[in-house]
Order: structure tokens, then C-alpha cells, then sequence
């Protein structure tokens, strides 16, 4: 197949999954390859675009899988979801007992990505079972160095 007016190579950036890196979703194509790519499973709603330039393609898709760097000054935010598996001493070991010890192991966590100078704010709330809720706004609060 002919084609008119394409450049010989492009870059395709695709929509990264959570372990994604640069090179996984950035790479040079050209129609042909691209169609193969199709025909093998990539679909439209995957192509996160098309780029005639190296560096454009390499840019967008370190937004993508937030390789880029950031300064002390710059805020990001990044939602964490934290399923922590607690499991009780013996059988009488009261629920509310065992929600501590999994708000404990949170705060153990923290600690140490402080003493690793990684700093935060860890904000909202953590539910103890029916109506027990024990709220983390600035408890874990660590600004500045």
C-alpha cells in the first residue's frame, strides 16, 4: 500500500497501565507498523496520539506516566489507597482493637518514609467500624524539612 504525504516514521504514544514506562507507551512507527499494531489488538482508544517529533511524542508521554521532574515548590497530589490486613491476637480481641492496629501500621509507614525524608500530608478519615471514625486531618502532618 501506498501512502502520500506521511512522514516515513511517526511516534505513537499510547495510554500507559499502572506499570508502564516511558519506552512502553512511546515508540517509533510507520503506517505499515502501525497497522499491524491494529490488527494485533491496539485500538483506537488506546493511541493516546500520534506525533510527527521525537521530543513532542517523548513529552506528552512522560505526562502520561508522570516521569517529569518537579521542584520543591511544585505540589502533587497523589491519591493513595491503603488496604491494610490486620489479623486478631485471639478471638476475643475487640474490632475496635484491630481497626488501631491497622491505623498503627499506616502511621508506622509514615514514620519511616519520614525518616527517609519523604514528606506529606496525610488528610481525611479512617472508619473504626459503625459509627467510630477517627479523623487524620493534620495528625500526620509533616511540612517542610
Amino acid at each position: 500500500m501506498k501512502t502520500h504525504g506521511l512522514p516515513e516514521t511517526f511516534w505513537v504514544v499510547t495510554r500507559p497501565s499502572q506499570v508502564s514506562t516511558l519506552d512502553d507507551i512511546c515508540f517509533a512507527c510507520n503506517f505499515e507498523r502501525l497497522m499491524l499494531q491494529t490488527r494485533g489488538g491496539l485500538s483506537e482508544d488506546e493511541i493516546a496520539g500520534i506525533y510527527a517529533e521525537e521530543g513532542e511524542a517523548r513529552k506528552a508521554a512522560a505526562r502520561l506516566v508522570g516521569d517529569f521532574p518537579v521542584r520543591p515548590q511544585d505540589a502533587l497530589t497523589v491519591d493513595v489507597l491503603v488496604h491494610v490486613m490486620v489479623i486478631p491476637k485471639n478471638e476475643e480481641m475487640p474490632a475496635r482493637e484491630l481497626a488501631e492496629a491497622a491505623v498503627e501500621a499506616v502511621q508506622n509507614a509514615v514514620r519511616r518514609a519520614e525518616k527517609e525524608g519523604h514528606h506529606h500530608r496525610l488528610e481525611d478519615q479512617v472508619n473504626l467500624g459503625m459509627s467510630e471514625v477517627v479523623d487524620l486531618h493534620d495528625q500526620l502532618a509533616v511540612e517542610g524539612s
